[in-house]
């Protein structure tokens, strides 16, 4: 399959050989290579010849200035008192103070612990930064530092949600994006997370409607509108599916996967000339997919069966 990367801007997952977000439509970075910065003397608009000269005069000013403070320093007083240099580099430890006549258990008494520093968002922005190095657990275990400090933090929940999806604690996971929208309830992606978990539990009903209320909010997100027509495939649903899978393919109409969802979709209905138009219309949009051969294979056992007469479904299990 086609290796896929991550929007810098919304996170969506886009195909490595696609120019711009279908979601967002912002420019994937790292496409093109930056310019090679111009040479210093060319971004100053003089020569070169010019520029070593100059170059050499500055030198000359510094080390003169350099050589003025050098003789100009204060000199240090003498102290009599002056520890011997520590030629290790390494910090002398200082000893403690005796315990004090009046309280004999002060050395034994261990000092309090220190309270943790930093704050919630401390601990979010560690967290962002393991999650995007794929080291989920190292996340988890920043994300629930931060729900500790603020258990009101909600983008904080949303976020440990995340990390637990990602180490298959699915079930861990939907209690902690559903405190995220119980703190913020109109935000698309703490109510988008949601549904992805539920549906990952295999909760199809209520992934859809969680899916509603997300393309509710986010009408315009065509991954919002594809997992609701998924969810609803899933559950068993194909009618209601095919309106849906055709508005994500409206909203992203260079996407080939979408085509070939509905064609799988048609074909579960006994729609097998809508079904093979969309196969075809995936093949054509993505000639190099490596299911091609197969998938043309299908699309001759689906024609031959319809003029058989045969009409049976050979899409593939969801």
């Amino acid at each position: 399959m086609s290796a896929y990367v991550i929007c810098a801007e919304c996170g969506a997952r886009i195909r490595s050989d696609r120019e711009h977000c279908l979601r967002c439509g912002e420019p994937l970075r790292g496409l093109e290579p930056p310019a090679p910065p111009l040479p210093l003397h060319e971004a100053l608009g003089v020569s070169e010849l010019t520029f070593r000269a100059l170059s050499v005069v500055a030198s000359l000013i510094v080390g003169a200035g350099l050589v003025w403070l050098w003789q100009a320093r204060p000199q240090p007083e003498i102290d009599e008192i002056a520890q011997p240099l520590n030629p290790t580099g390494v910090p002398r430890k200082i000893s403690p103070p005796p315990p004090s006549d009046a309280d004999p258990f002060t050395a034994a008494s261990p000092s309090p612990p220190s309270a943790p520093a930093g704050t919630s968002l401390d601990a979010r922005r560690d967290g962002g930064g393991a999650f995007a190095a794929g080291d989920f657990a190292s996340a988890r275990d920043f994300y629930q530092t931060a729900v500790d400090r603020n258990p009101n933090d909600a983008e904080a929940h949303n976020n440990l949600g995340q990390a637990l999806e990602r180490l298959g604690r699915v079930a861990d996971a939907v209690t902690h994006f559903e405190r995220a929208v119980a703190l913020v309830p109109d935000k698309w992606a703490y109510r988008f997370n949601l549904a992805h978990g539920v549906g990952a539990a295999g909760q199809w009903d209520r992934a859809i409607t969680e899916y509603r209320e997300a393309v509710r909010l986010f009408p315009a997100d065509y991954a919002t509108q594809y997992n609701l027509a998924l969810a609803l495939y899933k559950r068993g649903d194909p009618s209601a599916a095919v309106p849906e899978f055709e508005k994500a393919i409206a909203l992203a109409p260079s996407e080939p996967s979408f085509h070939f969802s509905l064609g799988m979709t048609f074909e579960k209905l006994g729609r097998m000339s809508e079904a093979v138009r969309e196969y075809r219309r995936f093949l054509e949009m993505d000639p190099l997919s490596p299911d091609a051969a197969k998938l043309n294979t299908h699309i001759e056992a689906l024609t031959a069966a319809q003029i058989q007469g045969r009409g049976s479904s050979l899409a593939p299990r969801p």
